[in-house]
């Protein structure tokens, strides 16, 4: 369980580090020159190169650290729903977030870089995350729609449900 609580609290680290990266780059505060030049990797298995030819212009830095950031974004549901895979607890809200965690982390995985929901009839439901001063989620109405964090109530929301989801776990 200690290892589950610290894959949250990583993939929330990842997360912020994601954006930073991407307000750093959105500011012009990396040196592409620098950021872009050869890199290779001395590893035991086998070297690895990554050439020059990524990361030389900003315009690309940005476009793929706003990738990262919703790849960040996803694995902090990945961490959450790890988390509570095994939770039996009856209590509502430990449900709801379990199903809004279980319904976020499958629109990513079913698109990395344009999620989308992706909901089974079976799971359409209305979410109330009012315990954590957080909307109705219709996960019905949302099914098969471009995945945008207002419609969960933002990040703010995200970061009540994960000081929630770990105080009840």
């Amino acid at each position: 369980m200690q290892e589950l609580i610290e894959d949250v609290e990583l993939s929330f680290k990842l997360f912020e580090f994601a954006v930073r990266t991407m307000c750093y780059a959105e500011l012009d505060k990396i040196d592409s020159t620098l950021f872009g030049q050869d890199i290779q990797l001395n590893l035991t298995e086998e070297n690895v190169s990554f050439s020059d030819n990524n990361f030389q212009d900003l315009n690309e830095i940005i476009k793929v650290s706003k990738m990262a950031v919703g790849t960040a974004f996803g694995s902090t549901a990945i961490c959450l729903d790890c988390l509570l895979e095994n939770n039996q607890s009856k209590n509502e809200n430990i449900i709801n977030a379990k199903s809004l965690i279980s319904a976020v982390r499958n629109a990513f995985s079913h698109g990395i870089a344009a999620p989308e929901w992706y909901v089974k009839k079976h799971n359409f439901k209305i979410i109330d995350l009012s315990f954590i001063n957080g909307p109705k989620v219709d996960l019905e109405s949302l099914n098969k729609k471009a995945f945008d964090y207002s419609q969960i109530g933002g990040l703010a929301v995200w970061y009540r449900l994960k000081d929630y989801v770990l105080a009840n776990t």
